[in-house]
């Protein structure tokens, strides 16, 4: 089941920044992703925004609101997709997020900000 539901999360795009909203919805929400995932891109750089265990990306340290919004429209397309793909393998939303999550602590690039289990964000 694992499998097949990191396989859905690969197809959906969402590892990509929740990419899923391109292929589904029209064309300002598309470019509208396209900038969202490149203003959190940037902002992965600067050591502003992380990947978190549970799936999502977080605020590190301050930064704009530009970034804050970004971060928020991305988190939604993935929680989206998490519950999409939940209902589809009949299992709990959390798990899909977690599973997401693992997988996006394990790519992150050297000198992006990371928190794994223990709440404590560090850089890879």
């Amino acid at each position: 089941m694992k499998k097949l539901i990191i396989a859905g999360l690969a197809t959906a795009g969402l590892l990509t920044g929740g990419a899923l909203a391109l292929q589904t919805t029209g064309d300002n929400v598309a470019v509208a992703q396209t900038n969202a995932k490149s203003v959190v891109d940037a902002a992965k750089s600067r050591g502003e925004v992380g990947e978190r265990i549970d799936g999502y990306l977080a605020v590190v340290t301050g930064t704009s609101a530009e970034v804050k919004a970004a971060v928020d429209e991305i988190n939604i397309g993935r929680k989206q997709v998490y519950t999409r793909l939940a209902r589809e393998q009949n299992v709990k939303i959390e798990i899909v997020a977690k599973l997401t999550g693992e997988k996006q602590l394990a790519k992150a690039a050297p000198g992006e900000m990371i928190m794994g289990e223990d709440a404590v964000w560090k850089k890879k």
